[in-house]
């Protein structure tokens, strides 16, 4: 309201606030919704009262400036892509297929699956905890090998497009380890697993986790990115494949994606991409774990 000029000479009138274009605008609508009869000069950026009415009005704006202090919400921020190097991402899963041309199927008397395979008995019981990434890069079969890729290939791409490659590949490696293991060590009877589609899921539940960190609504922040890593879950990760599939190795790589993803957001890990010497340092951690797995994956069996 703009009552300009006075309409009531006899009417003392006195300053109530003064403030900013926006905020005049809508505190003017609040003293007019609530009957409090006041002037606004828009290039002082003033409202004024009556005297007998300013104590109220005062009281009035400081409350309704104090509850739309932080409104509305700052809009979510996008992280844009960034630049990573596609050829490390085809350098690990050339390195897969190389792996399967070399070990083979699955076969009892392969020395690669009996060196590299998860183990319940062998990790638990003798500590060889090296199965847990060195089974990550073996194949029961061709079929098994090219759904990996296909699948694992997309989404490590579209992870490293988003954290970086270094940080991708050792967030996801590190999360399908920890997978594994919980995958043995909450059965009872024993388990011998391969494959690296721990580490697809595991991927799929760092896309998820970085979403369940920022403000607005349950629903956006919480329900929709569990309910998503849910569906992928069983549109991709439960199918029978002659009752070979793992799904419980699916579902603690989901889960640990998840909270990866989570702790990336927190610490502000996931914004970290540009910075090529800080990913190829993760990068080489990645593979120095893989290559070393293997060192003493052949070693004990020697």
């Amino acid at each position: 309201m703009n009552l300009s000029p006075l309409s009531e000479p006899s009417v003392t009138w006195v300053l109530a606030a003064k403030i900013g274009p926006v905020e005049l605008r809508d505190c003017s609508l609040m003293l007019s919704a609530i009957g409090i009869a006041h002037q606004v000069d828009r290039r002082s950026g003033v409202i004024l009262v009556h005297r007998n009415n300013s104590t109220r009005a005062i009281a009035e704006l400081q409350d309704f400036r104090e509850e739309n202090r932080n409104w509305p919400p700052p809009a979510d921020q996008v992280l844009p892509f960034v630049r990573s190097s596609n050829w490390l991402t085809l350098l690990m899963l050339s390195g897969l297929i190389l792996l399967h041309t070399i070990s083979g199927p699955w076969l009892a008397a392969s020395p690669w699956f009996a060196a590299g395979a998860v183990s319940s008995q062998a990790i638990i019981e003798q500590g060889q905890w090296w199965r847990l990434i060195t089974a990550l890069t073996l194949h029961a079969d061709q079929g098994h090998l090219v759904g990996n890729c296909v699948i694992g290939g997309v989404m490590a791409h579209l992870l490293c497009k988003t954290l970086g490659s270094g940080t991708a590949w050792l967030a996801m490696l590190l999360s399908a380890l920890l997978a594994n293991f919980l995958n043995i060590a909450l059965r009872t009877d024993p388990h011998y697993s391969v494959g690296f589609s721990t580490a697809v899921f595991a991927a799929i539940g760092i896309f998820c986790g970085r979403q369940l960190w920022g403000g607005g609504s349950l629903i956006r922040h919480l329900l929709l990115p569990l309910g998503a890593g849910a569906s992928l879950l069983a549109m991709l990760g439960s199918g029978n494949e002659g009752g070979r599939t793992d799904l419980g190795a699916h579902l603690f790589g989901l889960a640990c994606g998840l909270l990866c993803g989570f702790f990336l957001r927190v610490a502000g890990l996931d914004q970290q991409g540009s910075r090529r010497s800080l990913q190829n340092l993760f990068f080489f951690i990645a593979l120095s774990l893989i290559i070393l797995s293997w060192l003493l994956a052949f070693r004990k069996c020697l």
